[in-house]
């Protein structure tokens, strides 16, 4: 079940855009009321405080709904599940946005784009706007996509709640920020979180793209400590994509185009692997 509730999000993710149906306000609040409530409390008891409540709940609904109408509505659930907890924007909308913008050839508007869609400062960084789309690409997909199944694989529903609330609650996004007090605390829990898929990830961009290059950035970058996954997912992403330190990818735009086709190829990969996975075991 675990494999044809994959696929079956993973498709309706990559094909259509519900990002207006992902509504997660209500954990802003709900975590705003703990952390009042326990203002001079250590910020990870309050982060804890706030999720664990969240994941008992779906537990106990998953193990309520497993053995009903012979398993059906467990298996809604945890398609409802995985679904809501993926993005919460939608990955390739919000690239063709941003594609659209660096089109026009109107900078502030591009950098507004990027900012509202990846978090990119909108101060420049030295790196031109599509070499930044590129980069945050990778970032992204971990984020939105991969970690969340990979969670998802590891620990059923329970995993794909855990992940997602935690990067709700280490957001750069304003919109998204729930108590700023505790964004420190947790982009460490999501760096541990995000450590194995991580690495994962960047396996399948071997097997998506240009295998050797990535696979000795891999092995370069592999042993990074937490907080340089991203640094791990631009390199391999980059790689990839062919580019090196003596020929970087080009920033015209054709190289987010291969990006999209080099993400897409990843996700077939990864619901190979999970079906490979499934028969294993």
């Amino acid at each position: 079940m675990t494999f044809i509730v994959i696929v079956i999000a993973l498709l309706i993710e990559r094909f259509f855009d519900w990002s207006h149906l992902r509504h997660w306000a209500w954990y802003a609040n709900f975590q705003n009321i703990v952390a009042k409530r326990m203002d001079e409390k250590p910020p990870y008891l309050v982060l804890a405080c706030t999720i664990l409540p969240l994941l008992a709940a779906v537990m106990f609904l998953e193990y309520i709904l497993s053995g009903s109408l012979f398993g059906l509505l467990g298996f809604i659930f945890q398609l409802f599940v995985l679904l809501y907890c993926l993005g919460p924007q939608n990955l390739w909308a919000d690239i063709l946005v941003c594609i659209n913008a660096i089109a026009q050839d109107d900078p502030p508007m591009a950098e507004e784009k990027l900012h509202a869609a990846f978090g990119v400062p909108t101060a420049s960084s030295g790196q031109s706007l599509n070499g930044q789309l590129v980069s945050q690409i990778f970032i992204a997909a971990n984020r939105r996509i991969f970690a969340v199944v990979f969670w998802f694989i590891v620990l059923g529903p329970v995993g794909a709640v855990l992940y997602r609330l935690i990067t709700l609650s280490s957001a750069d996004f304003p919109q998204q920020r729930i108590v700023p007090q505790l964004v420190s605390n947790a982009r460490v829990v999501e760096s541990v979180l995000d450590w194995v898929p991580v690495r994962i990830f960047a396996g399948i961009l071997a097997l998506s793209g240009h295998c050797v290059q990535v696979l000795s950035c891999w092995r370069k970058k592999a042993g990074l400590s937490l907080h340089l996954n991203e640094v791990l997912l631009t390199e391999c992403g980059a790689a990839a994509l062919g580019g090196d330190d003596i020929n970087p990818i080009a920033e015209d735009g054709s190289a987010t185009k291969h990006a999209i086709s080099l993400l897409d190829r990843s996700l077939v990969i990864t619901v190979v692997a999970v079906a490979l996975l499934v028969l294993i075991m």
